[in-house]
Protein backbone atom coordinates (compact mmCIF):
# COMPACT_ATOMS: atom_id res chain seq x y z
CA UNK A 1 0.00 0.00 0.00
CA UNK A 2 1.31 3.43 -0.96
CA UNK A 3 0.24 5.98 1.65
CA UNK A 4 2.81 8.62 0.70
CA UNK A 5 1.18 9.56 -2.60
CA UNK A 6 4.38 9.12 -4.60
CA UNK A 7 3.07 6.37 -6.86
CA UNK A 8 0.09 8.39 -8.06
CA UNK A 9 2.33 11.39 -8.75
CA UNK A 10 4.88 9.26 -10.61
CA UNK A 11 2.21 7.67 -12.81
CA UNK A 12 0.90 11.17 -13.59
CA UNK A 13 4.39 12.42 -14.57
CA UNK A 14 5.28 9.36 -16.64
CA UNK A 15 1.99 9.45 -18.57
CA UNK A 16 2.57 13.07 -19.53
CA UNK A 17 6.20 12.46 -20.42
CA UNK A 18 4.97 9.92 -22.92
CA UNK A 19 3.00 12.64 -24.72
CA UNK A 20 4.94 15.88 -24.42
CA UNK A 21 7.68 15.26 -26.95
CA UNK A 22 5.85 13.79 -29.93
CA UNK A 23 2.83 15.79 -31.20
CA UNK A 24 2.76 18.83 -28.93
CA UNK A 25 5.59 20.85 -30.58
CA UNK A 26 4.22 20.59 -34.13
CA UNK A 27 0.73 21.65 -33.03
CA UNK A 28 2.09 24.66 -31.16
CA UNK A 29 4.30 25.71 -34.08
CA UNK A 30 1.24 25.62 -36.35
CA UNK A 31 -0.75 27.73 -33.90
CA UNK A 32 1.86 30.42 -33.12
CA UNK A 33 4.59 32.17 -35.10
CA UNK A 34 6.44 33.63 -32.10
CA UNK A 35 6.06 34.07 -28.36
CA UNK A 36 5.51 30.35 -27.92
CA UNK A 37 6.21 30.63 -24.20
CA UNK A 38 2.94 32.54 -23.87
CA UNK A 39 0.90 29.68 -25.26
CA UNK A 40 2.80 27.18 -23.14
CA UNK A 41 2.35 29.26 -19.98
CA UNK A 42 -1.39 29.77 -20.50
CA UNK A 43 -1.99 26.07 -21.15
CA UNK A 44 0.19 25.07 -18.22
CA UNK A 45 -1.49 27.43 -15.76
CA UNK A 46 -4.90 26.14 -16.80
CA UNK A 47 -3.58 22.60 -16.36
CA UNK A 48 -2.32 23.39 -12.84
CA UNK A 49 -5.69 24.89 -11.89
CA UNK A 50 -7.59 21.94 -13.37
CA UNK A 51 -5.35 19.41 -11.60
CA UNK A 52 -5.66 21.19 -8.26
CA UNK A 53 -9.45 21.43 -8.54
CA UNK A 54 -9.74 17.78 -9.49
CA UNK A 55 -7.52 16.53 -6.66
CA UNK A 56 -9.19 18.75 -4.06
CA UNK A 57 -12.62 17.64 -5.23
CA UNK A 58 -11.61 14.00 -4.81
CA UNK A 59 -10.16 14.67 -1.36
CA UNK A 60 -13.20 16.63 -0.18
CA UNK A 61 -15.40 13.74 -1.30
CA UNK A 62 -13.37 11.42 0.94
CA UNK A 63 -11.39 9.96 -1.99
CA UNK A 64 -14.42 8.24 -3.41
CA UNK A 65 -14.49 6.91 -6.95
CA UNK A 66 -15.28 9.68 -9.45
CA UNK A 67 -18.26 7.65 -10.67
CA UNK A 68 -19.61 7.53 -7.11
CA UNK A 69 -18.95 11.24 -6.68
CA UNK A 70 -20.97 12.13 -9.76
CA UNK A 71 -23.61 9.59 -8.79
CA UNK A 72 -24.20 11.36 -5.46
CA UNK A 73 -26.13 14.11 -7.25
CA UNK A 74 -28.24 11.95 -9.52
CA UNK A 75 -28.85 8.43 -10.74
CA UNK A 76 -28.19 8.92 -14.45
CA UNK A 77 -25.99 12.01 -14.20
CA UNK A 78 -22.66 10.16 -13.90
CA UNK A 79 -23.19 8.34 -17.19
CA UNK A 80 -24.16 11.56 -18.97
CA UNK A 81 -21.07 13.29 -17.57
CA UNK A 82 -18.65 10.40 -18.12
CA UNK A 83 -19.76 9.27 -21.57
CA UNK A 84 -17.73 12.08 -23.23
CA UNK A 85 -14.74 10.98 -21.14
CA UNK A 86 -15.13 7.40 -22.34
CA UNK A 87 -15.28 8.51 -25.97
CA UNK A 88 -12.32 10.85 -25.54
CA UNK A 89 -10.04 8.21 -24.04
CA UNK A 90 -10.98 5.77 -26.78
CA UNK A 91 -9.96 8.25 -29.46
CA UNK A 92 -6.84 9.22 -27.45
CA UNK A 93 -5.61 5.61 -27.55
CA UNK A 94 -6.22 5.44 -31.31
CA UNK A 95 -4.35 8.69 -31.95
CA UNK A 96 -1.42 7.74 -29.69
CA UNK A 97 -0.99 4.28 -31.19
CA UNK A 98 -1.12 5.55 -34.77
CA UNK A 99 1.21 8.51 -34.10
CA UNK A 100 3.83 6.42 -32.31
CA UNK A 101 3.62 3.77 -35.02
CA UNK A 102 4.39 6.45 -37.61
CA UNK A 103 7.31 7.63 -35.50
CA UNK A 104 8.76 4.15 -35.11
CA UNK A 105 8.45 3.58 -38.84
CA UNK A 106 10.26 6.83 -39.50
CA UNK A 107 13.18 6.06 -37.17
CA UNK A 108 14.13 2.39 -37.42
CA UNK A 109 11.26 0.16 -38.62
CA UNK A 110 10.83 1.47 -42.15
CA UNK A 111 10.23 -1.97 -43.67
CA UNK A 112 7.77 -3.14 -41.01
CA UNK A 113 4.04 -2.89 -41.86
CA UNK A 114 2.27 -0.20 -39.90
CA UNK A 115 -0.42 -2.61 -38.71
CA UNK A 116 2.23 -4.86 -37.15
CA UNK A 117 3.65 -2.00 -35.10
CA UNK A 118 0.17 -0.96 -34.00
CA UNK A 119 -0.57 -4.55 -33.00
CA UNK A 120 2.60 -4.63 -30.88
CA UNK A 121 1.76 -1.35 -29.14
CA UNK A 122 -1.82 -2.42 -28.51
CA UNK A 123 -0.73 -5.82 -27.18
CA UNK A 124 1.66 -4.27 -24.67
CA UNK A 125 -1.02 -1.80 -23.53
CA UNK A 126 -3.42 -4.74 -23.16
CA UNK A 127 -0.98 -6.70 -21.00
CA UNK A 128 -0.33 -3.70 -18.77
CA UNK A 129 -4.03 -2.97 -18.32
CA UNK A 130 -4.67 -6.68 -17.61
CA UNK A 131 -2.34 -6.50 -14.59
CA UNK A 132 -4.29 -3.60 -13.07
CA UNK A 133 -3.39 -0.20 -11.70
CA UNK A 134 -1.35 -1.50 -8.78
CA UNK A 135 1.06 -3.23 -11.12
CA UNK A 136 1.27 -0.21 -13.44
CA UNK A 137 1.97 2.09 -10.50
CA UNK A 138 4.93 -0.05 -9.47
CA UNK A 139 6.06 -0.23 -13.10
CA UNK A 140 6.05 3.57 -13.33
CA UNK A 141 8.59 3.76 -10.51
CA UNK A 142 10.83 1.31 -12.36
CA UNK A 143 10.49 3.30 -15.62
CA UNK A 144 11.56 6.49 -13.88
CA UNK A 145 14.64 4.75 -12.45
CA UNK A 146 15.62 3.24 -15.81
CA UNK A 147 14.89 6.03 -18.27
CA UNK A 148 15.26 9.36 -16.48
CA UNK A 149 19.05 9.48 -16.95
CA UNK A 150 18.97 8.61 -20.71
CA UNK A 151 16.34 11.30 -21.35
CA UNK A 152 18.26 13.97 -19.41
CA UNK A 153 21.45 12.89 -21.18
CA UNK A 154 19.91 13.31 -24.64
CA UNK A 155 18.19 16.59 -23.79
CA UNK A 156 21.44 18.09 -22.49
CA UNK A 157 23.37 17.16 -25.63
CA UNK A 158 20.56 18.50 -27.82
CA UNK A 159 21.79 22.01 -27.05
CA UNK A 160 24.96 21.49 -29.13
CA UNK A 161 23.28 22.77 -32.33
CA UNK A 162 21.12 25.59 -30.97
CA UNK A 163 21.27 29.13 -32.28
CA UNK A 164 20.14 31.52 -29.56
CA UNK A 165 19.21 34.17 -32.13
CA UNK A 166 16.17 32.07 -32.98
CA UNK A 167 14.89 32.96 -29.51
CA UNK A 168 14.28 36.53 -30.68
CA UNK A 169 11.87 38.19 -30.68
CA UNK A 170 10.70 36.81 -27.37
CA UNK A 171 7.33 38.44 -27.88
CA UNK A 172 5.59 39.96 -30.88
CA UNK A 173 5.02 43.73 -30.40
CA UNK A 174 1.51 43.20 -31.73
CA UNK A 175 0.94 40.07 -29.68
CA UNK A 176 -2.71 39.12 -29.30
CA UNK A 177 -4.53 36.14 -27.91
CA UNK A 178 -6.26 35.15 -31.13
CA UNK A 179 -4.21 31.94 -31.16
CA UNK A 180 -6.33 30.64 -28.27
CA UNK A 181 -9.18 30.05 -30.71
CA UNK A 182 -7.07 28.39 -33.42
CA UNK A 183 -7.81 24.70 -33.96
CA UNK A 184 -4.08 23.84 -33.87
CA UNK A 185 -3.72 25.37 -30.41
CA UNK A 186 -6.80 23.56 -29.16
CA UNK A 187 -5.41 20.32 -30.58
CA UNK A 188 -2.15 20.95 -28.68
CA UNK A 189 -4.14 20.70 -25.44
CA UNK A 190 -4.11 16.94 -26.02
CA UNK A 191 -1.04 16.73 -23.81
CA UNK A 192 -2.77 18.58 -20.96
CA UNK A 193 -6.25 17.07 -21.05
CA UNK A 194 -7.22 13.80 -19.45
CA UNK A 195 -3.80 12.82 -18.13
CA UNK A 196 -4.96 13.15 -14.53
CA UNK A 197 -8.45 11.65 -14.85
CA UNK A 198 -7.20 8.22 -13.68
CA UNK A 199 -6.71 9.71 -10.19
CA UNK A 200 -10.47 9.51 -9.70
CA UNK A 201 -10.47 5.76 -10.32
CA UNK A 202 -7.47 4.68 -8.24
CA UNK A 203 -7.93 1.79 -5.80
CA UNK A 204 -7.82 2.60 -2.06
CA UNK A 205 -4.32 1.11 -1.84
CA UNK A 206 -2.89 4.07 -3.81
CA UNK A 207 -3.28 7.38 -2.00
CA UNK A 208 -3.26 10.85 -3.54
CA UNK A 209 -1.22 13.71 -2.08
CA UNK A 210 -1.92 17.25 -3.26
CA UNK A 211 1.66 18.35 -2.55
CA UNK A 212 3.15 15.41 -4.45
CA UNK A 213 0.85 16.01 -7.40
CA UNK A 214 1.74 19.70 -7.54
CA UNK A 215 5.43 18.83 -7.33
CA UNK A 216 5.06 16.41 -10.21
CA UNK A 217 3.21 19.07 -12.19
CA UNK A 218 6.03 21.53 -11.53
CA UNK A 219 8.60 19.04 -12.84
CA UNK A 220 6.72 18.85 -16.13
CA UNK A 221 6.94 22.58 -16.92
CA UNK A 222 10.59 22.51 -18.12
CA UNK A 223 9.69 19.58 -20.35
CA UNK A 224 6.92 21.55 -22.02
CA UNK A 225 9.38 24.36 -22.69
CA UNK A 226 12.15 22.07 -23.95
CA UNK A 227 9.85 20.16 -26.28
CA UNK A 228 9.09 23.40 -28.12
CA UNK A 229 12.21 25.51 -27.73
CA UNK A 230 14.82 22.86 -28.58
CA UNK A 231 13.43 22.45 -32.13
CA UNK A 232 12.86 26.20 -32.36
CA UNK A 233 16.44 27.07 -31.39
CA UNK A 234 17.85 24.36 -33.66
CA UNK A 235 15.92 24.98 -36.88
CA UNK A 236 14.05 28.23 -36.44
CA UNK A 237 10.27 28.50 -36.61
CA UNK A 238 9.97 28.39 -40.41
CA UNK A 239 11.77 25.05 -40.65
CA UNK A 240 10.55 23.46 -37.41
CA UNK A 241 6.95 24.08 -38.49
CA UNK A 242 7.46 21.79 -41.50
CA UNK A 243 8.22 18.70 -39.40
CA UNK A 244 5.54 16.39 -38.04
CA UNK A 245 7.93 15.38 -35.21
CA UNK A 246 10.16 18.43 -34.57
CA UNK A 247 11.68 17.05 -31.39
CA UNK A 248 12.63 13.82 -33.11
CA UNK A 249 14.38 15.73 -35.92
CA UNK A 250 16.20 17.84 -33.33
CA UNK A 251 17.55 14.79 -31.53
CA UNK A 252 18.61 13.33 -34.87
CA UNK A 253 21.01 16.25 -35.40
CA UNK A 254 22.97 15.43 -32.24
CA UNK A 255 26.38 13.97 -32.97
CA UNK A 256 28.38 12.37 -30.15
CA UNK A 257 31.55 10.81 -31.56
CA UNK A 258 32.51 8.88 -28.44
CA UNK A 259 29.12 7.16 -28.10
CA UNK A 260 28.94 3.49 -29.04
CA UNK A 261 25.72 3.99 -31.02
CA UNK A 262 25.53 6.11 -34.15
CA UNK A 263 22.21 7.77 -33.33
CA UNK A 264 21.16 8.97 -29.89
CA UNK A 265 17.63 9.14 -31.28
CA UNK A 266 17.31 5.48 -30.35
CA UNK A 267 17.88 6.24 -26.64
CA UNK A 268 15.38 9.05 -26.71
CA UNK A 269 12.66 7.25 -28.63
CA UNK A 270 12.92 4.04 -26.62
CA UNK A 271 12.62 6.03 -23.40
CA UNK A 272 9.56 7.82 -24.71
CA UNK A 273 8.08 4.52 -25.87
CA UNK A 274 8.41 3.09 -22.36
CA UNK A 275 6.50 6.07 -20.98
CA UNK A 276 3.95 5.88 -23.80
CA UNK A 277 3.29 2.22 -23.01
CA UNK A 278 2.33 3.20 -19.48
CA UNK A 279 0.07 5.97 -20.78
CA UNK A 280 -1.67 3.54 -23.13
CA UNK A 281 -2.01 0.94 -20.38
CA UNK A 282 -3.45 3.45 -17.90
CA UNK A 283 -5.84 4.89 -20.47
CA UNK A 284 -7.05 1.43 -21.48
CA UNK A 285 -7.49 0.59 -17.80
CA UNK A 286 -9.60 3.74 -17.37
CA UNK A 287 -11.83 2.69 -20.27
CA UNK A 288 -12.29 -0.79 -18.83
CA UNK A 289 -13.01 0.55 -15.34
CA UNK A 290 -15.68 2.91 -16.65
CA UNK A 291 -17.19 0.19 -18.82
CA UNK A 292 -17.26 -2.23 -15.87
CA UNK A 293 -19.18 0.29 -13.77
CA UNK A 294 -21.69 0.75 -16.60
CA UNK A 295 -22.19 -2.98 -17.28
CA UNK A 296 -21.20 -4.77 -14.05
CA UNK A 297 -22.65 -8.12 -15.21
CA UNK A 298 -19.92 -8.53 -17.88
CA UNK A 299 -16.55 -9.81 -16.58
CA UNK A 300 -13.85 -7.16 -16.66
CA UNK A 301 -11.45 -9.33 -18.65
CA UNK A 302 -14.03 -9.75 -21.41
CA UNK A 303 -14.52 -5.99 -21.55
CA UNK A 304 -10.78 -5.46 -21.80
CA UNK A 305 -10.46 -7.94 -24.67
CA UNK A 306 -13.42 -6.43 -26.54
CA UNK A 307 -12.17 -2.86 -26.14
CA UNK A 308 -8.65 -3.81 -27.20
CA UNK A 309 -9.86 -5.54 -30.36
CA UNK A 310 -12.24 -2.70 -31.20
CA UNK A 311 -9.68 0.07 -30.72
CA UNK A 312 -7.07 -1.83 -32.72
CA UNK A 313 -9.53 -2.37 -35.59
CA UNK A 314 -10.34 1.35 -35.67
CA UNK A 315 -6.67 2.35 -35.53
CA UNK A 316 -5.72 0.24 -38.55
CA UNK A 317 -8.76 1.57 -40.45
CA UNK A 318 -7.32 5.12 -40.41
CA UNK A 319 -6.11 5.56 -44.00
CA UNK A 320 -3.42 8.22 -43.63
CA UNK A 321 -1.83 10.89 -41.46
CA UNK A 322 -4.10 13.68 -42.75
CA UNK A 323 -7.16 11.76 -41.60
CA UNK A 324 -5.56 11.35 -38.19
CA UNK A 325 -5.06 15.12 -37.95
CA UNK A 326 -8.70 15.60 -38.91
CA UNK A 327 -9.73 13.19 -36.17
CA UNK A 328 -7.78 15.28 -33.67
CA UNK A 329 -9.77 18.32 -34.74
CA UNK A 330 -13.08 16.51 -34.35
CA UNK A 331 -12.51 15.75 -30.67
CA UNK A 332 -11.62 19.32 -29.67
CA UNK A 333 -14.97 19.70 -27.79
CA UNK A 334 -14.30 16.46 -25.91
CA UNK A 335 -10.77 17.63 -25.14
CA UNK A 336 -11.99 20.93 -23.68
CA UNK A 337 -14.63 19.04 -21.71
CA UNK A 338 -11.98 16.79 -20.16
CA UNK A 339 -9.61 19.70 -19.59
CA UNK A 340 -12.00 22.18 -18.01
CA UNK A 341 -15.45 20.77 -17.24
CA UNK A 342 -14.67 17.48 -15.49
CA UNK A 343 -12.27 19.07 -12.92
CA UNK A 344 -14.75 21.89 -12.28
CA UNK A 345 -17.66 19.50 -11.71
CA UNK A 346 -15.53 17.33 -9.43
CA UNK A 347 -14.45 20.38 -7.44
CA UNK A 348 -18.04 21.65 -7.02
CA UNK A 349 -19.43 18.28 -5.98
CA UNK A 350 -16.49 17.71 -3.61
CA UNK A 351 -16.98 21.14 -2.03
CA UNK A 352 -20.70 20.42 -1.65
CA UNK A 353 -19.90 17.09 0.03
CA UNK A 354 -17.45 18.76 2.42
CA UNK A 355 -19.89 21.58 3.21
CA UNK A 356 -22.68 19.10 3.99
CA UNK A 357 -20.33 17.02 6.16
CA UNK A 358 -19.24 20.11 8.15
CA UNK A 359 -22.83 21.20 8.63
CA UNK A 360 -23.79 17.74 9.87
CA UNK A 361 -20.90 17.80 12.34
CA UNK A 362 -21.95 21.22 13.65
CA UNK A 363 -25.54 20.08 14.12
CA UNK A 364 -24.38 16.95 15.95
Amino acid sequence: MDKSGYQAAIVYVVCHMGLIFFLYPSDLFSAMDMGHWIGISISYVLHVIALYMYVKGLQWAAHRNVVDIFGSVGRFLPWLLLLPAFLYFGVAIIITIRAYSEMLTLVFLSSTPLWAIQLLLMSIAFLMAWQGMGSMARTSVLLVILFTIPIIFVLCFSFQNVDWYYLLPIIDPGQSFHFLAKPDFLVSLFVYAGGFFFLGLLPPSIQISTKKMMLGCLLLFPMFLLSVYLPLLTFGHATAELYEFPMLMTIDTVNITWLLFDRVTIFFLLSLMAFAFLYLGVTLWVLVTLAKRAVPFIPQNFLLIALTIGLFAISIAIPNWDYLKTLQGWIIPLRLYMFLVIPLITFIIGWRHKHNANRTTEVT
